[in-house]
């Protein structure tokens, strides 16, 4: 088991206070003699957190939203039964790296999640503030150790250490939320700092109608397009014009029952 790293604190080269630590920068002044310090944070992990801004009724209310969006079968907002809202800060890798004069930005999960769509997570600094103690109730303890991130980085990333400024762990607040629909269980993730939704497997809108629809209408157009052809072989400049507006005709009457399929299917499934 990794074992959550403990609080770092940086001190004036000049004076040794304090200095604050600041996410994102190399260089801190010292508040109390003014002189600026040059911090190599790659081998220093700091620790942050991101407060939670999203209630629990917010959540379930944003996860109905996200039940009655595009992406999901119809009606799933309506008919799945959906369970109690788990608030739990969860661990991740928060890794800034720096190569060939561009800033990147990597977030690998520090303990086992199965929604591995939380990588695509964008953290901005200013959401970030000092881990506090009082949030270990809540909090998911780190699993994944330090060295395990590194090798990820440089397995999947091809990034080697000597490219890392900085290195912090980061405990996100989320709500996970079980839901049921035709007997199968699922899970969703709803960030408490934003209200976005992440979920792997999901009911999904069944593809095959649109998709039949699509080489349907591809057909039709393909074949209507050849008109104006036809009417030029036919009789030359006068008919490739006469082809052309009934091209036009055609492709008017066509998409009155390729609209209307479209509308019925998207209303059903």
């Amino acid at each position: 088991m990794a074992s959550v790293p403990a609080p770092v604190q940086l001190l004036c080269r000049q004076c040794s206070a304090p200095l604050p630590i600041e996410q994102g920068t190399q260089y801190i002044d010292c508040e109390y003699c003014g002189t600026t310090n040059y911090v190599h944070k790659g081998q220093t992990v700091f620790h942050y957190a991101v407060r939670e801004t999203v209630r629990e009724n917010e959540a379930l209310a944003a996860l109905r939203r996200w039940m009655a969006g595009n992406q999901t079968i119809k009606g799933l907002d309506k008919d799945a039964q959906i369970g109690r809202p788990i608030f739990e800060r969860f661990p991740m890798w928060f890794v800034r790296v720096s190569a060939n004069g561009k800033e990147q930005v990597y977030l690998e999960p520090a303990a086992a999640l199965s929604i591995s769509v939380l990588k695509q997570l964008s953290i901005p600094a200013a959401d970030l503030e000092p881990y506090d103690h009082t949030f270990d109730g809540s909090a998911i303890s780190a699993t994944v150790p330090y060295n395990s991130m590194l090798k990820w980085l440089r397995e999947e990333h091809q990034v080697e250490a000597v490219s890392i400024r900085e290195v912090s762990l980061v405990h996100l607040p989320i709500y996970v939320i079980k839901y049921s629909y035709k007997d199968r269980s699922y899970t969703a993730v709803v960030d408490a700092a934003t209200s976005e939704v992440f979920a792997n497997i999901y009911p999904s809108k069944w593809e095959v109608p649109y998709l039949a629809i699509g080489a349907a209408a591809f057909a039709a157009y393909f074949c209507a397009a050849l008109i104006p052809l036809g009417g030029y072989l036919w009789k030359g400049g006068s008919g490739l014009g006469f082809g052309a507006l009934i091209y036009v005709a055609v492709a008017v009457v066509l998409a009155i029952p390729f609209f209307s399929a479209a509308a019925t299917i998207s209303a059903k499934v």
